[in-house]
């Protein structure tokens, strides 16, 4: 009795340029009524979640960081000289690998990579302007003291140029002759 096994030994390949393919690592937004694909990358952004949002950047091909930092509403990027008004996720992404290898980084420091909030009012804003007119109270009390004083003047004013009003007034002689 023999057997015979036939059967093929082999491997096969797929070939796939990753130049072509973005990833997306800002979180998914849900839009009811679509379906979305899955995405295995979403959520890995490295923005502060609490003053930025996150914007993929396609046409980057496969790499991390592929995304800008905007500033969410009712706060404004600190650099308000600059032409792009959004942290850089290449920059965020190289911080945040420094962070975790234990290197110096900027990325836990308070003012980096955080928009700042807007004056008290605003819902939006470019700068630290206020939006709302700061009120002067020692200027405002002063002009309300001497508004309340020419007020209280007026009455007696009133009364002495009724009593008076048959006193004639003599114009002033000259006394050189």
């Amino acid at each position: 009795m023999s057997i015979n096994i036939h059967g093929c030994r082999g491997t096969s390949g797929i070939d796939i340029d990753l130049r072509r393919v973005d990833i997306d690592q800002c979180p998914q937004r849900h839009t009811p009524g679509t379906k979305r694909p899955l995405n295995i990358f979403a959520g890995t952004d490295k923005c502060k979640q609490r003053t930025t949002m996150c914007e993929a950047i396609m046409g980057l091909g496969f790499r991390r960081g592929s995304y800008k930092c905007l500033c969410r509403k009712g706060f404004y990027f600190p650099d308000i000289v600059s032409q792009h008004k959004f942290f850089n996720g290449s920059l965020l992404e190289e911080e945040y690998e420094k962070l975790m290898l234990g290197k110096n980084s900027t990325y836990n420091s308070n003012s980096e990579y955080e928009c700042l909030p807007c004056a008290e009012g605003c819902d939006s804003c470019e700068d630290s302007s206020p939006c709302i007119a700061a009120l002067n109270w020692p200027m405002r009390t002063s002009i309300l003291a001497l508004a309340c004083i020419v007020i209280g003047l007026l009455p007696p004013a009133a009364w002495f140029t009724f009593r008076y009003q048959q006193v004639k007034v003599s114009p002033v002689r000259e006394s050189s002759k």
